[in-house]
């Protein structure tokens, strides 16, 4: 054929070479997905365990060391993460925020380039723009947590994997092993990744070469993280908490680690993608069945290792625990998507699937979204706008859960700056914990001296409570209510001498 009888763009896209095309579809894809998670990820208040990664990332280097000693050691590179990007951008939502939209964006390019070393970069691009709408993936997005972080490195991990099995070279195997000792840093379940590869190297692979490299790389990682996995065991008492979370149905815990509670949205999404898989599997070529093998196991093997650990040891798991694993959840749909011999029905079930998040998206971006309603955005916000310099508080922090007014001064220290915080007697630095030593509300009589307006923050209403009885133990040092300001789940009440 006459190359100029070609229209030039054509003749473009021919010459550019697959890898060429493979990053720059990577980079966009990428890009999308930062913009995605970050747009509005500023709206929403800090609740509970973003406090905790502000607390420690405030620590000095030498604080943080001796804190993670008694708790979330697990968490300590992550802490130390955030330590750096909290002094180079500070503290705010969208500065915290802004390192997992972040580490979204780059799973979701990691996606592009992991699926195109399988098949065609339709289902590539597919995989990543899936994979950012999911609405686990939103809402970790737009989280100062270890879970987007911890998906990004499964990702590239994986890909880093591949490139090793082609090339063979020890750098990348050494390479392969550094990422399992980054993710383990990160998010230690993130280790059950080796049993995901062991299992596809299995399958595809079972050269001897290959699989005693591999081999050799993964008892290198599990030796290395060894003192994280001991100190983590240690300190598992600091997830007995989901012991007492709610029961979860069969459906539940499939659909939860990628969907959340939007069960009409996973519930839709899997419709389609079966019915498409029963009347096109013919059409599944080689390739693609040793992605799906991977994108099945990738889900899979960790959730079933997860529950198994949870029936024997105790409580371990909570669907957000397999934020590792939500890509393959991706892969998985973006297959099913693209099964259909016309292209075009893919972006329609793409388009379909983006309204379907649309209304948990645009909920997720939300002042109360964070934990069910989390309302210590709007008491630091009040606290800044009306107290005035010399002003006391005292904010509630009885064994409440995660809803404790107090938390509202461990997230926005400087609404506070002009008040004296009555109830204080030892920073957390000392504890063992991420709670301050505090008086009870009957022990700051003396206190009070000096002070003559006292801003009191109670959980629900004052009236119920340790501090229901606040009207007559300060009505006996001169004070009296002169306001209150109900916010979402709090009562705040200024006391006057």
């Amino acid at each position: 054929m006459d190359t100029a009888s070609i229209a030039p763009e054509k003749l473009q896209r021919r010459r550019t070479p697959f890898p060429v095309r493979r990053y720059r579809g990577a980079s966009v894809v990428g890009f999308v997905a930062f913009t995605v998670s970050l747009a509005g990820s500023w709206v929403p208040s800090y609740w509970f365990d973003e406090v905790a990664t502000v607390m420690a990332a405030r620590l000095s280097w030498r604080e943080l060391f001796t804190f993670t000693e008694y708790v979330d050691v697990v968490h300590l590179s992550y802490y130390s993460l955030m330590k750096v990007w909290i002094g180079l951008f500070g503290e705010s939502e969208l500065a915290t925020r802004s390192l997992s939209a972040l580490a979204i964006g780059a799973a979701a390019a990691g996606l592009v380039v992991l699926v195109s070393m399988f098949t065609s970069m339709h289902v590539a691009v597919i995989s990543g723009a899936v994979f950012a709408m999911l609405p686990h993936v939103t809402f970790i997005g737009a989280e100062a947590r270890s879970y987007a972080v911890s998906a990004a490195v499964a990702v590239w991990t994986t890909v880093v994997l591949l490139v090793a099995l082609r090339g063979g070279r020890r750098r990348w195997w050494l390479a392969y092993a550094a990422m399992l000792i980054v993710g383990a840093a990160v998010f230690l379940y993130s280790l059950l990744l080796i049993l995901v590869h062991g299992f596809y190297l299995w399958r595809r692979h079972r050269q001897r070469r290959v699989v005693l490299s591999w081999l050799a790389a993964a008892v290198l990682a599990v030796l290395s993280t060894l003192p994280l996995i001991q100190e983590g065991l240690r300190q598992k008492k600091q997830i007995s908490w989901i012991a007492y979370q709610p029961g979860r149905d069969l459906w539940g815990i499939l659909t939860e680690p990628a969907f959340q509670l939007s069960r009409d949205v996973a519930a839709g999404a899997s419709v389609v993608a079966l019915v498409l898989a029963l009347c096109f599997a013919r059409r599944l070529s080689p390739a693609r069945r040793r992605l799906l093998g991977l994108a099945l196991a990738w889900f899979f093997i960790p959730l079933l290792m997860l529950l198994m650990a949870d029936a024997a040891v105790g409580s371990v798991f909570t669907p957000r625990y397999l934020s590792f694993a939500v890509p393959a959840v991706a892969v998985l749909l973006a297959l099913a998507f693209t099964i259909t011999p016309w292209k075009p029905v893919a972006w329609l079930l793409v388009a379909a699937l983006a309204l379907a998040c649309a209304p948990g998206y645009l909920a997720q971006r939300t002042p109360l979204a964070k934990n069910d309603g989390s309302d210590l955005a709007q008491i630091a916000d009040y606290i800044q706008r009306h107290a005035e310099l010399g002003d006391g508080v005292f904010l509630e922090d009885s064994n409440v859960g995660n809803t404790q007014p107090r938390l509202a001064l461990s997230g926005y220290p400087a609404a506070f700056a002009n008040t004296t915080d009555v109830a204080f007697v030892r920073s957390f630095k000392t504890t063992g914990g991420f709670s301050d030593i505090t008086v009870g509300f009957n022990q700051i009589g003396s206190r009070l001296d000096g002070i003559d307006r006292l801003w009191l923050v109670t959980a629900g209403s004052p009236a119920t409570g340790e501090l229901r009885g606040a009207p007559f133990i300060l009505g006996a040092h001169g004070f009296a209510a002169v306001s209150e300001f109900e916010t979402n789940r709090s009562t705040i009440v200024m006391y006057q001498r």
